[in-house]
């Protein structure tokens, strides 16, 4: 599937900054389940852009930018190739950390959609029927409002049935254009990553684009720093 993006992230202050460090996670990387290109972020002022890895092998952009300056408008476009996965992500994707890793986590948020994903998945068989019915138990309590917090009430319900998980950010191919979106990955032994998006209640399949994962959402924000 092809995904255009092409959408603005607007950074604003409470004040005028005599200047400015910001961590963008916002570049999709290219690798077996997807390929990137012509990809750009434009900063509306003169700024320094810098092009690295964080701790979890995401694709990290420093922005550097002098003052004074009250907030800084990116328009970010290019585009993303995907291919048919069923949810898995590729055995040839780089992985820096050990799934066990995921295990942990701040797992204290909502912890009644915790403890009903927990109870959904209990009626399972099999492990990957038992991440699908938590999966789609949270799913039917999806607002606009709480999508974040479905996303993160999946990794710790997923945790806590033994499952390590982690929080997933990219985009999400819409009919009105690719939108910035977030979901889940658990692992899966013998499987490997899996991802899953409560906000659909089915698997995340060619129709997201790959961007960060990590622990929790504060590790996969679009951007952060100040």
């Amino acid at each position: 599937m092809r995904i255009a993006i092409d959408h603005t992230l607007t950074v604003a202050f409470p004040f005028p900054r005599s200047s400015v460090a910001l961590s963008l996670r916002v570049t999709p990387d290219d690798h077996h389940d997807q390929t990137v290109s012509g990809w750009r972020i434009g900063p509306d002022c003169d700024a320094r852009l810098r092009t690295g890895r964080d701790g979890y092998g995401n694709v990290l952009t420093m922005v550097y930018a002098e003052g004074p300056i009250d907030g800084i408008e990116f328009h970010i476009t290019g585009e993303v190739f995907t291919g048919p996965s069923s949810g898995i992500l590729s055995a040839a994707h780089a992985e820096p950390l050990p799934p066990a890793l995921f295990l942990r986590g701040d797992d204290d948020i909502a912890p009644d959609l915790v403890a009903m994903g927990i109870e959904a998945g209990a009626a399972a068989s099999d492990a990957i029927e038992q991440l699908h019915l938590v999966n789609v138990a949270l799913h039917q309590r999806a607002t606009e409002a709480d999508r974040g917090a479905l996303t993160a009430a999946f990794v710790a319900a997923a945790r806590r049935l033994a499952f390590p998980a982690r929080c997933v950010s990219g985009y999400l191919a819409a009919e009105d254009g690719a939108r910035p979106h977030a979901w889940a990955e658990a692992h899966v032994a013998g499987i490997g990553w899996v991802g899953f998006d409560p906000a659909l209640g089915l698997s995340a399949g060619e129709d997201h684009a790959r961007v960060a994962s990590a622990l929790d959402l504060a590790g996969v924000a679009m951007v952060s720093g100040g």
